[in-house]
C-alpha cells in the first residue's frame, strides 16, 4: 500500500467531481451515476450537468447511497440570481455552493479582484441565510501576479471574509500555478473545506491519480490537518472517463 493509499483510507467518502464524466452523463446521465456508485464513490460534485428533474436527481442519489455536498454554480448566476442558485443546491441536499471559474475579462487588474471579492463576501452572507457556505474554485490563474506584483489569490485571502467565503483547493491548478499544495493547505487551515484530488502527468496535463508527479499522501494529509471535509476525484480530459475514474479510486484505495 503506497502512502496516499494509507492515508485515503481515513477518508470516510471519496467523492468524484461529474466534470470528469460529463460527456457519459449527458448519454445516460442514471447509468452514469449508477457506475460510479458502484465503483465505490459515496460523494459526487455536480457542475452543470443536474439531470432532466433536480427532485429525481436527489431520488436517484438516494437510491444509490450517494450523497451530492457540493456543486459549482457559475459566477454570474450566484451574482445576478444567488437565491436561485442555493435553492437548486438545497434540493439536491448540498452544503457547499462553489464558484469554478472567473471569465478573463472579469479579472483584469487590482480593482477588479477586490470587487470580485466584494461580491464572493456578499454571496457568501446571502449563502449562510439559507443554510449554504459559499467556497471558491481556483485554477492557475490565482497564482499569476498582476501588475504590481499583487497575487490574485492572496487578495482573495485577504479580502474574503472566513466566516462566508472558504476554498475549493484544485491541487492539479496550484501545481500548474507554482504552489505545493500541502504546503499552501498547511498555511491557510482555516479556509480549506473541500479539495479537487487532479494528478499532474509529466507532459503538464491531468492524468489518473497515481499516475503523475503529485505526492497524494502529503496532500491527504495536509488537507485532514486544515480541516478538509469533502475530497473530489478529477481529470479534466480522459479518453476513457469511466476507466481513469476506476483507476483513479483504486489507486486511492489499495495503492494500484
Amino acid at each position: 500500500m503506497t502512502a496516499a493509499a494509507a492515508k485515503a483510507a481515513e477518508l470516510q467518502r471519496i467523492g468524484l467531481q461529474l466534470y470528469t464524466v460529463r460527456d457519459p452523463l449527458k448519454s445516460d446521465f442514471e447509468s452514469t451515476l449508477r457506475s460510479v456508485a458502484l465503483l465505490g464513490y459515496r460523494e459526487v460534485e455536480f457542475a452543470g450537468i443536474l439531470g432532466p428533474d433536480v427532485r429525481q436527481t436527489r431520488e436517484l442519489l438516494r437510491g444509490l447511497d450517494l450523497t451530492a455536498p457540493s456543486l459549482h454554480i457559475d459566477y454570474v448566476s450566484l451574482r445576478n440570481n444567488p437565491q436561485t442558485s442555493f435553492d437548486t443546491a438545497i434540493v439536491l441536499g448540498a452544503r457547499f455552493v462553489v464558484c469554478p471559474w472567473l471569465d478573463q475579462s472579469q479579472r483584469q487588474t487590482v480593482d477588479d479582484w477586490k470587487r470580485i471579492c466584494e461580491d464572493l463576501n456578499t454571496i457568501g452572507e446571502l449563502a449562510t441565510h439559507s443554510g449554504l457556505i459559499l467556497a471558491y474554485h481556483n485554477h492557475d490563474f490565482e497564482f499569476a501576479d498582476l501588475a504590481g506584483g499583487a497575487r490574485p489569490y492572496d487578495l482573495l485571502l485577504s479580502r474574503t471574509d472566513e466566516r462566508f467565503v472558504k476554498f475549493e483547493l484544485d491541487v492539479y491548478w496550484a501545481k500548474k500555478g507554482n504552489v505545493d499544495p500541502a504546503s499552501f493547505l498547511r498555511a491557510h487551515p482555516s479556509r480549506f473545506r473541500l479539495v479537487h484530488l487532479k494528478d499532474v502527468a509529466k507532459d503538464g496535463s491531468t492524468t489518473e491519480i497515481g499516475n503523475g508527479t503529485l505526492d497524494f499522501g502529503q496532500i491527504i494529509d495536509a488537507s485532514l490537518q486544515s480541516g478538509v471535509q469533502h475530497f473530489f476525484v478529477e481529470q479534466d480530459y480522459s479518453p476513457d472517463p469511466m476507466r481513469s475514474i476506476a483507476a483513479s479510486i483504486a489507486y486511492l484505495r489499495h495503492g494500484r
